[in-house]
């Protein structure tokens, strides 16, 4: 197993977070963390996107948890699914990280938060998983609706879930107090552009869940982690739900990151226990 070193300057520090078990409230290492991490067969890392200490946790952690899961498959939220073979190929060796770069799409912030992840799956041989749908599929629906799915072609509707459930529920109830926040800071807020977004999102979700399955199915001896935002996976929702529709029998664990002004004196509520099985808490940094 092929270690890769840390940036220079460590910023998690002692008394700025803590990991907590939900299920006995107990503090918990990283170390321990990733222990108890092994006996699932996925794990869900909800981020927020430009937290650095978050994504310092996530780098860690991965270390630490394929030591203990050899077999480990390294999913993201970040990486589309028509941009698998570029991934592949990248990993493989065959196309240098020009090329990659040019041809997978990463986000802004693939520099500082992503590539540690890719670049210690690469050198520890180990898959990696482009989990979501192409942003332009989801963008068509924002702009012209649902029915506009039915000019894709074949191979177009390929990069999308088979099934798509955009439901009511606690879900939609989350993601519809979230868009009106955001409404008072400039976002559309009619109600049929509020349906378009969630069904949006939704398919955002299945499509990650259908590809984690799918990977799972195929690599029948491996277990996964999967990043992606916070909303994705909180309480168990988001793309939780439709992995657990897919294949109830999967193990899933989530990790949730929870926000506080003091650390220490942080309290677990019977309200936050729904909100993953491992919470991460931690100061505020500057971003959301």
């Amino acid at each position: 197993m092929i270690l890769l070193a840390l940036s220079a300057a460590c910023l998690l520090h002692a008394g700025d977070y803590r990991i907590v078990s939900t299920r006995n409230g107990r503090d918990m290492s990283l170390a321990q963390l990733a222990r108890a991490l092994k006996s699932y067969d996925v794990i869900f890392f909800g981020e927020i996107h430009d937290d650095a200490e978050i994504h310092e946790m996530q780098r860690l952690l991965l270390g630490l948890l394929h030591r203990r899961v050899p077999r480990l498959i390294v999913s993201f939220e970040m990486f589309e699914r028509d941009t698998q073979q570029w991934m592949d190929s990248y990993l493989a060796g065959e196309i240098g990280e020009e090329e990659f770069l040019h041809q997978a799409r990463p986000w802004g912030n693939y520099e500082t938060d992503y590539k540690p992840l890719v670049e210690y799956a690469k050198a520890n041989r180990l898959p990696v998983l482009t989990a979501n749908i192409p942003r332009q599929y989801a963008s068509r629906v924002v702009r012209f609706g649902t029915n506009s799915l039915d000019e894709l072609s074949p191979e177009e509707r390929a990069y999308i879930a088979q099934e798509i459930s955009a439901h009511p529920g606690s879900y939609r109830d989350r993601f519809l107090e979230t868009m009106q926040i955001n409404t008072a800071h400039g976002m559309p807020g009619d109600a049929n552009t509020l349906d378009r977004l969630y069904y949006a999102q939704c398919m955002k979700d299945d499509t990650m869940a259908e590809s984690i399955v799918l990977a799972l199915g195929e690599r029948r001896r491996h277990k996964l982690i999967h990043f992606n935002g916070d909303f994705h996976s909180r309480a168990g929702l988001g793309t939780v739900e439709r992995v657990k529709s897919r294949n109830p029998r999967l193990k899933i664990a989530v990790i949730t990151p929870e926000f506080t002004d003091d650390v220490a004196g942080f309290r677990m509520t019977r309200d936050l226990r729904q909100e993953g099985d491992f919470l991460i808490i931690k100061r505020h940094f500057g971003g959301g």
